[in-house]
């Protein structure tokens, strides 16, 4: 009797766990992952990280959406162009922006970047070296001293080379080493495009196409330190005379509607790239839109093909909180 009751509690354990095993097994297959895409059984949406209260899935953020088939049709010279809605990184523009191109002066963004990823004590002082000068401009002076928070506005506020180069030096890493960080950095983002052989943008291989662009503006946005750098039309502290922006947007010196702080970003200039702009434009819905247009043909066709393009998305998409959003998603 006792063996009988032993065989049978034996043959109900192994039905429980195969029971137990079918579950986890099923369980397993309904969790989505990279291997397996397609995979449609129990699927969860795609999903954010909650930063108050724990993780929890949730949709991605609705997009804007076009209000009616209007396009773009204002002149533009530049080689490429994009887009893109700050929140969603939806795209709501394109000319022939998957296509890499020399960044100039864009580069900065990575490299600073990479610079608030060190401990920096921006309080420190530099000596202007004749390495530094080799970038060349006229806002620092070599021989002469500066703050590394000095040299960190120049550099933004005044795109200068000479600033940069003293700030690398500054960091500890060599060149080499600090670019080697930028292209970590451009792979952690998923800049696919994006290459950096040296960190002021005066090499025509730093390249990336104007998507890339857009996100890398993007990115460095979040950085409280570039944002608040990228807002002033001009910085005048111990510098040879007062450095302006070379953001005509934000100087005023082109013409536009977009309250000031409100239309911010970064230029570049090369032979081998021609006129680039990356901006950051909010209206006065709050609505926010990154614009990029890489190689246009002169200094003010930059921003004024920016600027109309930007005029052109704000006029012709509804954001989400807009009203009739709902309405037009139906």
């Amino acid at each position: 009797m006792k063996q009988k009751l032993k065989e049978f509690l034996f043959s109900y354990g192994l039905i429980i766990a195969g029971v137990f095993l079918l579950f986890v097994s099923t369980l397993t297959l309904a969790i989505p992952s990279e291997e397996n895409e397609n995979l449609s059984l129990f699927k969860f949406p795609p999903y954010s990280v909650a930063s108050i209260g724990g993780d929890f899935f949730s949709q991605k953020p609705p997009v804007p959406l076009a209000m009616n088939s209007s396009t773009f049709d204002a002149t533009m010279t530049a080689f490429s162009a994009v887009a893109m809605d700050f929140d969603s990184k939806a795209v709501l523009f394109s000319k022939n922006a998957r296509e890499a191109r020399p960044l100039a002066s864009v580069t900065k963004l990575m490299t600073m970047m990479t610079l608030l990823d060190l401990p920096i004590d921006f309080s420190r002082t530099e000596t202007i070296t004749e390495a530094d000068s080799a970038g060349g401009d006229h806002h620092l002076q070599t021989g002469e001293k500066y703050s590394l928070e000095q040299l960190w506005q120049v550099a933004l506020v005044g795109s200068s080379n000479v600033a940069i180069n003293a700030l690398v030096r500054a960091s500890g890493l060599s060149t080499e080493e600090f670019v080697a960080k930028m292209n970590k950095k451009a792979g952690d983002y998923k800049l696919s495009s994006a290459v950096f052989v040296e960190p002021t943008g005066l090499s025509a291989q730093n390249i990336a196409s104007a998507f890339d662009a857009a996100k890398l503006l993007r990115e460095s946005l979040r950085y409280e330190k570039i944002y608040q750098t990228l807002r002033l039309p001009e910085y005048a502290g111990r510098t040879k005379e007062k450095v302006w922006s070379t953001n005509w947007l934000l100087t005023g010196w082109i013409p536009n509607d977009f309250a000031r702080g409100d239309i911010i970003g970064k230029t570049g200039y090369i032979p081998g790239s021609r006129y680039n702009f990356a901006g950051n434009f909010i209206d006065e819905k709050g609505r926010s839109l990154v614009t990029v247009v890489l190689g246009a043909d002169a200094n003010e066709s930059r921003f004024t093909e920016a600027r109309d393009l930007a005029d052109w998305v704000f006029a012709n998409y509804l954001w989400p909180r807009d009203a009739g959003y709902d309405e037009l998603a139906r």
